[in-house]
């Protein structure tokens, strides 16, 4: 069967609501990922429904009472029963696999998949972006309030002030999804929702991955590129049972520019007082970001790995950087990191993972034989893994 965009309807307390399904090609039940808009809805994150499709996923948008076309009338209050509704419906569906199924939501949305998945244990995954996190950090002006109301149905601007007071903080409800795998991304431009207003959502839930994109604004207008992707690797790991078995306890993100001062600065009690921060410069915090890690135990920092994609191979990754605390070390995490960056770099197409070290470094030699890579033995010891045949 071909992949298809087809227009559903479905109930949602006696009124019909209207979505669009995104269904890949082939038979049988597929991933899916239910996309919830934000308020009034003007950016529906068409780009990742299509990214999802072509990934194989089942890509799901819709819109709740009273926008866009869907009956009844609009409230703050009845997004959470609108999402339920929505899962209601994909799970009669007989090409909708139950078991792999993920909500992303983005501003109000992402406060959405939050609340949703605090009512409902069949959300497996969670991706809030730039969501609302707390409504008495961020106050709705009237501008905004009238502008809004203006769109929607049934809903005057007093109201939707009203009701946007009365929506549950979601640092009061985070603690239901810790143990689910949740993901926040952030703009760290957004001019609504500020990254300390979100980092309230990550203190609450101390097992979120936290992913914030250098000037990335509230839509990520000049950043979809790189949202998308993100995502994609993201739910790449969700789809595989094995892909979110994180150390227990330990916090995985991806690092951001103000992360290098911290890496720089634990280089050489690391590395036994050699200093080798001259290898490990800025730009790396800058431009691959999305494809390296920080690993983080109780806030301290504990292992990292700076990776990237080659841009003149294609099928080529490359590990460029990778440390662990000295006390942390025969724990596993060196190959944790590398087991995780081997996935991610499959999913962008990679066929083999290429790094290189010193040859009196024999440690690290033998820590790449026993991770499967071949090695070109000289001056600076080549290895290569192939991972994909």
């Amino acid at each position: 069967m071909p992949a298809s965009t087809d227009g559903i309807i479905f109930p949602s307390h006696g009124s019909k609501l209207l979505g669009t399904l995104y269904r890949p090609r082939g038979e049988g039940k597929k991933p899916t990922a239910l996309l919830l808009h934000g308020i009034p809805g003007n950016e529906k994150n068409v780009d990742l429904a299509y990214a999802l499709r072509d990934a194989g996923w089942n890509a799901v948008t819709f819109h709740y009472r009273g926008c866009w076309g869907s009956e009844g009338n609009y409230s703050l209050n009845g997004i959470v029963d609108d999402t339920i509704a929505a899962i209601d419906y994909l799970s009669q569906r007989d090409d909708v696999d139950m078991t792999r199924f993920a909500v992303v939501g983005m501003s109000l949305g992402g406060w959405g998949v939050v609340a949703a998945a605090a009512r409902d244990d069949r959300i497996r995954a969670v991706i809030s972006i730039n969501p609302l996190v707390d409504p008495n950090d961020y106050v709705i002006g009237d501008e905004y309030a009238e502008s809004f109301a203006a769109m929607l149905n049934g809903i005057t601007p007093r109201e939707l002030r009203s009701q946007w007071m009365g929506l549950t903080p979601l640092q009061d409800i985070a603690s239901k999804l810790a143990n689910r795998p949740t993901m926040l991304i952030t703009g760290e431009a957004d001019e609504l929702f500020s990254v300390e207003h979100q980092k309230v959502l990550a203190d609450a839930l101390p097992s979120i991955e936290w992913w914030r994109i250098p000037n990335g604004t509230h839509i990520f207008g000049d950043h979809r590129v790189v949202l998308v992707r993100g995502i994609m690797d993201w739910l790449t790991r969700f789809k595989d049972p094995l892909g979110f078995g994180n150390p227990k306890g330990l916090v995985v993100r991806s690092p951001t520019e103000a992360d290098h001062a911290r890496v720089t600065s634990v280089m050489t009690e690391w590395w036994g007082g050699r200093d080798l921060t001259s290898l490990l410069p800025r730009l790396y915090f800058q431009h691959f970001t999305d494809t390296s890690f920080i690993v983080e135990k109780n806030g301290e920092m504990i292992a990292f790995l700076i990776g990237f994609m080659s841009q003149s191979q294609p099928h080529v990754a490359y590990i460029h950087f990778v440390g662990v605390y000295p006390e942390q070390r025969q724990h596993g995490l060196a190959k944790y990191l590398y087991e995780r960056f081997f996935k991610l770099a499959r999913s962008r197409g990679a066929r083999e993972v290429q790094c290189i070290t010193l040859s009196v470094n024999a440690d690290s030699i033998a820590f790449h034989k026993r991770m499967g890579f071949e090695v070109e033995e000289g001056e600076m010891m080549k290895f290569r893994k192939v991972i994909r045949g």
